[in-house]
C-alpha cells in the first residue's frame, strides 16, 4: 500500500502536488490459484450493455439493455424487463443496489438518481445539482445510507450527492489517482493514438464501496486502485488537504474491463490484459482464478450468494454472459 503525503507551501498557503510515499508493503504479484474456476456456460445476450451486472436471487442477474433500462437475466440466460408496474423511462448509465433498493444514474442536461424497488418500480427521482461541469461524463455509481458516490470520467473527479437534497459536491478534480497514467492493454497490446504512441487508459471508471460504506475504492481502467474513507467526503469539517492526505494507493492492477466488491469485501476483477479473472480478498493474497481468451473482452463481473459468478463479455460484437463456477 502507498499513502499519499501532502507538502504545504507555507509562503503561499497553497497545497503543492501530492506525491506517493514508498509503499509500506509492496504489492505481491498475481499468482495462479491452486484450484481454478471454470466456465460452465457461455450464452449470447444481444441488446445488453456489457458494463453493468448485479447479482440477484436464485442464479439471476440484473443488467442494463442498450436503451439503458434494467433487465433480469434468469438462470436459463433469458432476458426480460423487470416486472414492476411503473418503470422509469430514463436512460440509465449505471445501476447499483443499496439495501432493498435499486439505484440508477441518469445523465443528460441535469443528471438524476433513480430509486427503484426490486421489481423496477419507480420510487423517486432525485435531480442532482452541482454534479457536473462542462465536459463531464458520469459513469459509475455507488449508494450507501444518505449519500451517493459517482465517478466523473470526462472531467475526472469523485462526486458525492446528498440523497435528501440532491446537492452534489465534486472532490479531488484531476487528482492523479483519478487519471489514467498508463496505457490500456488488451491482450497485452496497447491502444495506439494518432501520433503512433500508446494512449493512456482513460480516467476514473470503476467505483466500489465496502459493505459498511466506510471505504470507497476507485480506479481508471488501466489502474491503479485507490482507496479513501467516505467520511472524508461526507463530513464537511474535513479540508481538501486532509482529503488528499487520506488517499491510499491500494493495489496495482492490470487493465480491467470491470470490477466488483462482494459483501465479504473480496474483489473480483476482469483482467483484459492477459484474459483472466482476478481475486483479491482481505488476506491480500492476489490470485488469478481463471484464464480464458474470451476474457480479453470482458466487462462487468458479479458474484452471487451461491458461490457462482458471471461476467459479461463481448464476442463478435455481441454481449455474452459467461457463467463461472468458483473454486
Amino acid at each position: 500500500m502507498k499513502t499519499r503525503l501532502l507538502h504545504v507551501a507555507a509562503a503561499t498557503g497553497l497545497a503543492a502536488l501530492a506525491v506517493m510515499a514508498t509503499p509500506a508493503r509492496a504489492d505481491h504479484p498475481w499468482q495462479d490459484a491452486p484450484v481454478q474456476a471454470s466456465i460452465t456456460a457461455d450464452a449470447t445476450l444481444p441488446g445488453l450493455q456489457p458494463t453493468t451486472l448485479l447479482a440477484a436471487e436464485n442464479g439471476t442477474y440484473l443488467a442494463l439493455d442498450t436503451n439503458g433500462h434494467p433487465v433480469r437475466i434468469d438462470a436459463t440466460n433469458t432476458v426480460s424487463p423487470l416486472p414492476g408496474p411503473s418503470q422509469p423511462t430514463d436512460r440509465l448509465v449505471a445501476l447499483t443496489r443499496s439495501g432493498t433498493d435499486l439505484w440508477g444514474l441518469a445523465t443528460g442536461a441535469q443528471p438524476a438518481l433513480i430509486r427503484m424497488s426490486q421489481d423496477g418500480s419507480l420510487q423517486s427521482r432525485i435531480p442532482l445539482s452541482g454534479a457536473t461541469v462542462q465536459g463531464s461524463n458520469l459513469i459509475a455509481l455507488q449508494v450507501h445510507d444518505t449519500h451517493a458516490y459517482l465517478a466523473d470520467e470526462g472531467k475526472p473527479a469523485l462526486v458525492v450527492a446528498n440523497l435528501q437534497t440532491g446537492k452534489a459536491t465534486r472532490f479531488l478534480p484531476y487528482d492523479m489517482s483519478l487519471t489514467g497514467r498508463h496505457p490500456l492493454l488488451r491482450n497485452n497490446q496497447p491502444r495506439m493514438g494518432p501520433d503512433g504512441h500508446p494512449m493512456a487508459g482513460g480516467n476514473v471508471r470503476f467505483l466500489m464501496l465496502d459493505a459498511k460504506g466506510q471505504w470507497l475504492f476507485y480506479q481508471p481502467a488501466c489502474g491503479p486502485m485507490s482507496r479513501i474513507e467516505t467520511a472524508l467526503l461526507t463530513d464537511t469539517t474535513f479540508t481538501a488537504v486532509e482529503q488528499l492526505d487520506g488517499i491510499t494507493e491500494w493495489r496495482t492492477t492490470p487493465s480491467l474491463g470491470g470490477a466488483t466488491l462482494t459483501p465479504d469485501d473480496t474483489f473480483y476483477l476482469s483482467d483484459i490484459t492477459v484474459g483472466s479473472i482476478l481475486k483479491f480478498g482481505s488476506d491480500r493474497i492476489p490470485l488469478r482464478i481463471l484464464r480464458d481468451q474470451r476474457l480479453f473482452d470482458a466487462g462487468a463481473p458479479a458474484v452471487s450468494d451461491s458461490h457462482q459468478m458471471a461476467v459479461l463479455a463481448t464476442e463478435d460484437g455481441t454481449t455474452h454472459i459467461l457463467r463461472i463456477a468458483l473454486p
